[in-house]
């Protein structure tokens, strides 16, 4: 809300090859050239988060391991842990894939 931010506008990327969307509507996902695409692009997209949260949960279920409980919250802020850092680049990646995915208008 500053001075420099009167200039910054916010602008819709295509989901797939990330070329900057004008002119077609802000509910758009896709692209014309990718829009053919869409289920296709759609599948892996879903295909990806699936992956991610298979990730996540794995590395989650091995820090409830660590701290020795499978039914609480993990309370871990392990700096020199690899797996901390592992499982919140994890949980990062997962929360933008869900943002591209929720983009898509299915139902």
């Amino acid at each position: 809300t500053g001075g420099m931010m009167k200039f910054a506008v916010k602008v819709s990327s295509c989901a797939n090859c990330r070329i900057t969307i004008s002119g077609q509507g802000e509910e758009t996902v896709l692209c014309r050239h990718c829009k053919p695409l869409e289920t296709e692009i759609l599948n892996q997209k879903l295909q990806a988060l699936n992956e991610l949260e298979a990730n996540f949960n794995r590395l989650w279920t091995q820090c409830q391991r660590c701290q020795g409980n499978l039914h609480q919250e993990v309370l871990c802020a392990a700096r020199d842990c690899p797996i901390f850092y592992m499982r919140k680049k994890v949980q990062k990646d997962l929360s933008s894939a869900q943002a591209v995915v929720s983009r898509f208008d299915v139902d």
